[in-house]
């Protein structure tokens, strides 16, 4: 789609480079907003993102991404509240979303930072089973009460003891395919600290991010405790260390959810508002609609 970096409106670097914890060996990902041309937003051709093949970079349709937005989704609200020195690019469309970014916040963030954490942590915690107490052999039907049955297959005793069965079989399958699929890093960083640190830098940055928005209604891309998050992927804690902050910082984020001054619900009405208005301006500029072909 060759119009897409003519309508986009606004672009950021995004990930790990963003919040300030990134590596040498860190990839530079890059996330972005386009008002697509006439005959996405009034024809029959739908548009909703566009991504390179290695997904490093993506840019977001205007309307999903600001559905996205206010369902406080934290990677779209890491695009509209980027640090100064990591916007690449942003036009006067780009500046009046980023003006309005405030109408995006709500206290739904508790539920979606903490849903975003806790993503990670169930992560982190399987790997961890299976890093230390790891499935030593694929479970059968007869183990769980079945008997081969005349016609083949296994007749289970109940429809539980089938269920379980079958929860213990994905169980080993999935461990099968972390075995073979493990990304070398990950695996390094597993071995090395006994979980991976990368999900929980990741998990206690969210459940930072989703306290501070709450108390301060701000979103703190940057992150001033950079360093910190750093010391997290060194392994500055034990498991059990780990699992204490994150019952801590839940019980934080439940008050200051309780505390918070942000409205329940985003103003939905207003960006509403805003998203058909830059979109009205977009189908009367030539430069959205100079080439439709896609």
């Amino acid at each position: 789609m060759d119009w897409i970096e003519r309508c986009t409106i606004l672009k950021t670097v995004w990930g790990s480079q963003a919040f300030g914890t990134a590596d040498p060996d860190s990839d530079v990902d890059v996330r972005g907003v386009c008002i697509p041309p006439a005959r996405y937003l009034l024809g029959l051709s739908p548009f909703e993102q566009n991504e390179d093949r290695a997904g490093e970079v993506v840019i977001y349709g205007l309307a999903k991404f600001a559905r996205l937005a206010l369902a406080n989704n934290p990677n779209m609200l890491d695009i509209l509240w980027a640090d100064e020195r990591d916007v690449l690019y942003i036009d006067d469309y780009g500046e009046a979303l980023g003006a309005a970014r405030g109408l995006f916040l709500s206290r739904k963030v508790a539920q979606t930072y903490a849903g975003y954490a806790d993503d990670q942590l169930k992560r982190m915690e399987t790997h961890y089973r299976w890093l230390h107490n790891p499935p030593d052999h694929q479970p059968s039907p007869p183990e769980f009460g079945a008997t081969p049955h005349p016609t083949g297959g296994f007749r289970f005793p109940n429809t539980q003891q089938e269920r379980d069965y079958r929860a213990a079989l994905k169980h080993w399958q999935n461990y099968q395919s972390w075995r073979a699929n493990r990304h070398p890093q990950r695996a390094a960083l597993e071995a090395l600290h006994g979980y991976d640190t990368k999900h929980a830098a990741h998990l206690l940055r969210l459940y930072r991010m989703g306290i501070e928005i709450l108390r301060e209604g701000v979103v703190q891309v940057r992150r001033p405790d950079a360093a910190w998050l750093r010391e997290v992927l060194g392994g500055r804690y034990s498991y059990d260390e780990l699992m204490a902050l994150v019952a801590d910082l839940r019980r934080e984020l439940a008050a200051a959810e309780a505390a918070s001054a942000l409205p329940a619900e985003p103003d939905a009405a207003a960006v509403e508002a805003l998203v058909l208005d830059l979109q009205r301006r977009a189908l009367g500029d030539v430069r959205f609609n100079l080439v439709e072909e896609g």
